[in-house]
């Protein structure tokens, strides 16, 4: 029974090691040397936001834009058929509304909004913004930096607050998302297949138009993987940054109910979506996680030196698991050392998710149907 622990133990910190090569290049958008200041007349930037039923967002929104130190060319709040005040909270901040028109057919998510708000930017660099995101003091002018490398389509992930205690069943659902992009493997830059975040989006307007804009991608819930394919095909190279320092957000942020509905619009398609080595990697980090896990099961019978073994597997995944959750938001320190609880919340929601998609139910978010 020995050699089974140890055996099992062996298995279980090989995922540990190997789970390392999936985030061994995390980086953050680059600070702005001093001495290459980005000049105002180069970089005319359009912030276009979808929004639908988003007031209580655009309220923390707009005034980062507005108070940054870079100018903005124009702020563009493309109102997407609300029901709230959204488009007066637009205007009371100074923002240009833009009333969008109704779905058409065969157009999902919020690439209807983002094309109209694309066609009327007369800006030369496009950043499309959720609106429950947020700019960083001096993010602005970070983000405008990155136009010095024009034929790169760059996108952040937000760095996620954390306000509330339901919030943190985020946690593996947006790890997850973060590691699914391989932007932040050995490979860094040069991995193949690397994915945008959909939650921003920072491309200068010729390669927008280029490739077509949201309007190539309109049968798709998550237009940013899709606008990716599209994006290499073209000859513009994706990159992505983790936000901290310079884009925030919180997200769900009303209750876990809508925090579980809005994960499962788009977590199976996600994992369909990511490449085959990629989602190996993803699945031996969780499968390590689980087996440390099921090692915790032996302790009543296992002698005292397996018992050692599992503690420190146990606190190495535990700490490998905070590494990971404080880079991409201010997660509790308690939800990476209690991982087995958050870990079995995402393998219900993928599940869930996964049957929802098989029978061909659809999923409803903010009254559309968001089912890919």
């Amino acid at each position: 029974m020995t050699v089974f622990y140890w055996t099992f133990l062996a298995l279980t910190a090989g995922s540990w090691f190997i789970s390392w090569a999936l985030f061994a290049k995390f980086k953050t958008v680059p600070e702005v040397p001093q001495s290459t200041r980005p000049q105002d007349s180069l970089s005319k930037i359009s912030v276009i936001i979808p929004a639908r039923d988003e007031e209580s967002n655009l309220a923390r929104l707009l005034p980062s834009i507005f108070e940054q130190s870079f100018p903005v060319h124009e702020v563009l709040v493309i109102n997407d058929q609300s029901s709230d005040e959204t488009a007066s909270m637009a205007e009371k901040h100074g923002a240009t509304v833009i009333n969008g028109l109704p779905l058409p057919d065969g157009w999902k998510g919020k690439s209807w909004a983002c094309t109209q708000g694309g066609k009327c930017a007369t800006g030369d660099w496009l950043l499309f913004l959720d609106a429950d995101t947020w700019l960083e003091p001096d993010g602005l002018e970070r983000i405008a930096y990155l136009a010095n490398s024009p034929n790169v389509v760059h996108s952040i992930c937000p760095f996620h607050k954390i306000e509330e205690p339901f919030e943190e069943f985020s946690a593996f659902p947006n790890a997850t998302m973060v590691l699914g992009t391989n932007a932040f493997s050995l490979k860094g830059d040069k991995a193949n297949g690397i994915a945008l975040f959909g939650q921003s989006l920072f491309v200068s307007k010729a390669n927008y138009l280029a490739v077509g804009g949201h309007e190539s991608v309109k049968h798709h819930i998550l237009e940013n993987l899709q606008l990716s394919s599209s994006f290499r095909e073209a000859g513009v190279e994706p990159r992505c940054y983790l936000g901290r320092g310079t884009i925030g957000m919180r997200m769900f942020q009303t209750n876990l109910s809508d925090l579980k509905a809005s994960w499962a619009k788009g977590i199976v398609s996600g994992a369909d979506s990511t490449p085959r080595g990629t989602l190996i990697g993803i699945s031996i980090w969780i499968s390590g996680q689980i087996m440390s896990t099921i090692a915790l099961t032996f302790i009543p019978l296992a002698p005292m030196q397996v018992l050692w073994g599992i503690a420190a597997l146990y606190l190495a995944f535990a700490l490998q698991t905070l590494f990971l959750f404080r880079k991409i938001g201010s997660f509790s320190i308690f939800t990476a050392l209690f991982y087995p609880i958050g870990q079995t919340f995402y393998q219900i929601l993928f599940f869930q998710s996964l049957r929802r998609k098989k029978r061909g139910e659809a999923i409803h978010w903010k009254g559309r149907d968001v089912s890919d």
